[in-house]
């Protein structure tokens, strides 16, 4: 559906939609409905899919997500300083660019699981009230919860909201080595373990970034500082940044356009 593009090509994409999504927050905020209904354009060149086919209800439960995570903001005094809804922006134009990506190097996605993705994406923190989990999947659970509520009347089907669901879960950060341990060593194939990691790689894929990353480390650090979490004085020092990046993983054919473990590295190179 593209015509192909070399590789520093995705990633200064990326990195202007970074841009762009900054130049608006938060005073001109477009929205994430959007930004969802962009990444939608660009992944169906401008002709989505019937609304009554179940590819269809994912996207329809997706934008009544967006719109449900606007609403809840104009309702907060303040939206936690990381974890907020220009992170879930990032985090879906990433998603929605590795997936181009995916596709312009050959690999088949069907609509459905696009659909899936965007729905997962645009969920992942719904409710996330800032700060670190004290249990495991503490904010990812009320986040998929949240998602199949407003997920209700668009009578998605339970599979895909089942696979939803575990694609949330599994962005609890303390799962993401085990996500891609799960695939190493094995080819590329749209299920739900290579979904999750493809997820968990757009999750992170802005703060792995030379331009943005040092900024987003240090709002994660102020995030963390209200919340009184312990590493909230160590995580956006250059020290913070540079174990960060030596804990990434990025095993997607997606990633491997985006010549993310060449970037991090060359970071870490100048942080050491």
């Amino acid at each position: 559906m593209n015509t192909k593009r070399p590789a520093q090509d995705w990633t200064q994409l990326y990195l202007a939609s970074l841009q762009n999504l900054r130049r608006t927050w938060p005073h001109s905020w477009p929205g994430l409905p959007v930004v969802l209904e962009a990444c939608m354009h660009r992944l169906w060149s401008g002709h989505a899919p019937k609304v009554a086919s179940p590819t269809g209800q994912l996207l329809q439960a997706a934008q009544t997500m967006a719109r449900h995570m606007e609403n809840l903001a104009q309702q907060t005094d303040a939206e936690p300083q990381y974890h907020n809804r220009l992170h879930t922006a990032d985090a879906l134009t990433a998603v929605c660019l590795l997936m181009q990506a995916l596709q312009d190097k050959g690999h088949a996605l069907s609509d459905e699981w696009i659909a899936a993705i965007l729905l997962a994406v645009t969920s992942h923190d719904v409710l996330h009230p800032g700060g670190a989990n004290s249990f495991l999947q503490e904010f990812e659970q009320r986040s998929a919860l949240e998602m199949r509520r407003v997920s209700q009347k668009w009578l998605v089907e339970h599979l895909w909201l089942d696979r939803v669901s575990e694609m949330i879960l599994r962005t609890d950060p303390s799962l993401v080595a085990g996500n891609h341990d799960k695939v190493k060593g094995l080819a590329f194939e749209m299920n739900l373990d290579w979904a999750c990691v493809l997820i968990n790689e757009a999750d992170i894929l802005a703060s792995a970034t030379a331009s943005h990353g040092t900024e987003l480390g240090q709002a994660l650090a102020a995030e963390w500082a209200e919340k009184n979490h312990p590493l909230s004085s160590v995580v956006g020092t250059a020290q913070g940044r540079l174990q960060f990046l030596a804990s990434l993983r990025f095993s997607t054919p997606a990633s491997e356009v985006f010549q993310m473990r060449m970037q991090v590295s060359q970071q870490m190179t100048l942080l050491q």
